[in-house]
Order: C-alpha cells, then structure tokens, then sequence
C-alpha cells in the first residue's frame, strides 16, 4: 500500500517537471516566432489581374489571366498574411491604360502607385515585373448560329419519330470580339445516343461548346430536345405518270403507265392518305435538252402526314408515234 502511493507521487512530480517544460518551450517558441516575424524580409508576391472599368463595347481577347509580380519589403507580420488568400490586382482600365493599336497598355511604372494603395504604407515596393501588360480587345458583337444535334438514335422495329427529333431553341447567340465570333458557323451538342426507342423524348441536352476563346460566351448552356414517338407502317399505292409540256403536234406511247410508290407515315394517319395525295410526273422538255431515251420521273407528295415515300422505278421508256 505505502509502495504503490509513492509511485503514484513520483508519477505526479514527474507528470508536472513535463508539463513545466512544455509550457517553457512553447513561450520560447512563440518569441522566436514573434521575434523572426518582427524582422524585414524582401518577398516577391504573385498577383492576378482583375479588371476594372473596362467598357461595356469593349472585350478583353487574351486567353489567359494575366499576373504581376510585385516585389515588396515589409515586416514578416505584413507577409504572412499574403501567405493565405488569393491576391489579386485591381487594374483601372480608366485611370491605369492608354490605347494603342486596338490594344490597352499597362505600365508598371504607372499602375506602382495603384499596387501601393492596395497593399499600405506598410510595405515598401521594391519593383514590379513585368514592366508591361497589353491587353488586345475587340468591339463586342453578337451572333445567331444554328445547333447541330449530334446524335445517334434508334427506334424499334415498327417505331419512329413524327416530326423528327425537334431542338428548342434551334439556333443561339454567340457574344464576344467581332473577329472571333464570325469565325464559328455552328454549335453542336454533346453527344447523344438512344436504342430501341418507342416512348416520346423529351430531355435537355448540354452544348459543346469549347472555343478557343475563354471571353466567348452563349445565350444558352443547353437545348431541349423532343421528338413524338409512334407506331408506324408501310403503305403502296399504284399511281399513274402524267407527261408535262408535250407538244399537239407529237404524240408518245410510254412505259410503264404507273409505278408503285411505297410510303411510310404513323399507324394512326394510314386510313388518311390516298392514291391522289400522289403524282409522279415526266416533263418532255427535260429529255429534248438532254437528249435522252427515257424518262426520269419526279414524285410530288401532297400530304404532310407521309413521312418518306419512294418510287418502285425510277426510269419511263418513251417512243415517239409521228
């Protein structure tokens, strides 16, 4: 018993005499800190370039943010805080450019007293690198270019699409510098991919849009696309040829006297359409100007509700009776 409470004593003194000398070597630390950090230090600290005032006709062209490099003389507390945040440069575009060849021109001598403002009196400005920023622009514009669906879509067997698949909107504005804008003719979705379908769709769908420019933007981020989905089916009719602009004096005989034209169209329109929804025309000037032995027959189709039709022949044989 009387062991065990002088262990337990000699625990406690030795717990203390560690205690005791982490506090000590924390305060020696902490002065050593405060000590270093009271000194001057030459550092040189990274800026990114903001912009400030530009003006709204106006847009910046540069594909990158642009940095200076601001070498300052300060005590170790001014500089610790640099250490810690993102540091960034105000720049005037009013006050702290001037123009030249469609390009404002930054200069380091100027824009110094700019940096000395932001970081306080302080800190000394040992010098600035670069010595100077251009920053080309061009007259904002804008432009309406087409979307291009990019999509590969399959239907089941007996199902397709009424309308075709339908983008909304179709077309969108490019925003950006003149010269860059006229060079794009388009913009395409991303990809996108369906099997088998046989129910409506109806989803949005992202633009691709990677420009070679970071300052181009759209007027939308993304379409939406739809397309009404049905049952279809095949239909055939025999339909009889019609020979324009043959002259009194002339008279034909030609062969076939009708062709088979084969059409497609939705389940429910079938009992809609009819023999002369159709015509298929032969135009006897066309073989006087080509001087050729045969017709080429022209399918005209009179019913919106046919979605493909197609000719069974696609040549009339003709002989002239005098």
């Amino acid at each position: 018993m009387l062991n065990s409470i002088k262990s337990k004593l000699g625990q406690s003194i030795r717990n203390k005499r560690l205690n005791v000398f982490g506090l000590f070597f924390l305060i020696a630390f902490l002065i050593l800190v405060v000590t270093k950090l009271s000194e001057t230090y030459v550092e040189t600290i990274p800026f990114n370039v903001e912009y400030k005032n530009l003006p709204e006709a106006n847009v910046i062209t540069l594909d990158s943010v642009p940095k200076v490099n601001v070498t300052v003389s300060t005590h170790g507390f001014n500089l610790f805080s640099y250490y810690f945040y993102d540091n960034s440069y105000q720049l005037d575009f009013e006050t702290s450019t001037f123009v030249k060849d469609n390009t404002y021109i930054w200069l380091a001598e100027k824009g110094t007293y700019a940096i000395k403002e932001q970081l306080g009196n302080s800190v000394k400005i040992v010098s600035v690198t670069p010595d100077t920023l251009r920053f080309p622009f061009g007259k904002l514009s804008t432009k309406m270019v087409p979307v291009v669906l990019k999509s590969k879509v399959s239907y089941a067997l007996g199902y397709d699409a009424l309308n075709g698949i339908e983008l909304m909107p179709d077309s969108v504005k490019v925003i950006g510098a003149e010269d860059q804008i006229s060079e794009i003719a388009f913009i395409e979705t991303v990809p996108f991919n369906l099997n088998n379908v046989k129910t409506n769709v109806d989803t949005e769908l992202d633009l691709a849009f990677e420009s070679t420019s970071k300052h181009l933007k759209l007027s939308e981020d993304n379409v939406r696309i739809k397309a009404e989905v049905e049952k279809f089916t095949e239909g055939t009719f025999e339909i009889p040829i019609s020979i324009l602009n043959l002259p009194n004096t002339n008279e034909i005989n030609f062969f076939p006297k009708h062709i088979k034209v084969a059409y497609y169209l939705s389940l429910k329109d079938y009992k809609y359409v009819t023999p002369n929804d159709f015509k298929i025309e032969c135009d006897y000037n066309e073989v006087l100007a080509s001087g050729k032995s045969y017709f080429t027959p022209k399918l005209i189709v009179n019913s919106s509700k046919v979605k493909t039709a197609k000719m069974k022949q696609n040549k009339v044989e003709y002989i002239i009776i005098k």
